[in-house]
């Protein structure tokens, strides 16, 4: 990566932390992490900050700052970084969330060691709404890269949603990628799962809260990598 590129995503990373302290005078919680990922054993730390508004009787409003900085225990020059702000909104059967972000690793889902790309300023954005148990919506993200060479992946994804002891989606991957994907959350969000299919082959992710204890264990595969991690919160 270019010193122009990293003054760049330096200057984002300012941007979005003030933006994010502004959004939500919440209550700080961290993470430590540790795992083994696809550069091999990495630890860091990650950082929550959210604040939580009801609208109405049913309604409620999310509003917070994610992030997280690790890196690689044999090459401790080797870092990944990902930080985002974001605000979910659902009232009734309506649901939306925008969010913006910027790093050099993928967008996080479950795992938080993935392979590092090229650093890149991103947006997420989703729509659904809910008739009864079963839904549908339409998501789509955009990371625009910030290095000498540039360039732009996009991804939009039409679902279906059913709300049955949890809420499972099943989504097609339409943009810069192809594929299909299925996700489940428990109602306690105690257990989440994520599995898709691609042209980068198959990957599938898991995250369970361990009972009594501050922590989450999780592990998955990213196409050709074996990944596990644990979380300790404090």
């Amino acid at each position: 990566m270019s010193w122009r590129g990293l003054l760049k995503l330096i200057i984002l990373l300012i941007c979005l932390t003030q933006f994010g302290a502004v959004a939500c005078a919440a209550e700080l919680k961290g993470e430590l992490l540790f795992g083994y990922g696809a550069s091999g054993w990495q630890a860091g730390l990650g950082l929550t900050q959210e604040t939580v508004k009801t609208i109405g009787f049913f309604g409620y409003e999310k509003t917070g700052i994610v992030g997280f900085l690790s890196h690689d225990i044999v090459d401790v020059e080797s870092f990944s970084s990902w930080i985002g702000g974001h605000k979910q909104v659902s009232v009734g059967n309506v649901g939306y969330t925008l969010e913006v972000f910027v790093a050099n690793t993928q967008r996080p889902i479950l795992s938080t060691f993935l392979d590092n790309v090229d650093p890149h300023v991103g947006a997420y954005g989703e729509y659904n709404r809910m008739y009864g148990e079963y839904g549908h919506g339409l998501s789509g993200s955009a990371h625009l890269y910030v290095n000498d060479e540039g360039g732009l992946d996009y991804t939009i994804q039409p679902f279906l949603q059913l709300r049955r002891g949890g809420t499972w989606r099943l989504s097609a991957h339409l943009g810069t990628n192809f594929g299909v994907g299925l996700s489940y959350l428990e109602p306690s969000e105690t257990l989440k799962l994520d599995l898709s299919y691609g042209e980068a082959g198959f990957s599938a992710y898991g995250l369970v809260d361990v009972p009594n204890e501050p922590m989450s264990i999780g592990a998955g595969w990213n196409g050709n990598q074996l990944q596990g991690f644990i979380r300790y919160h404090f």
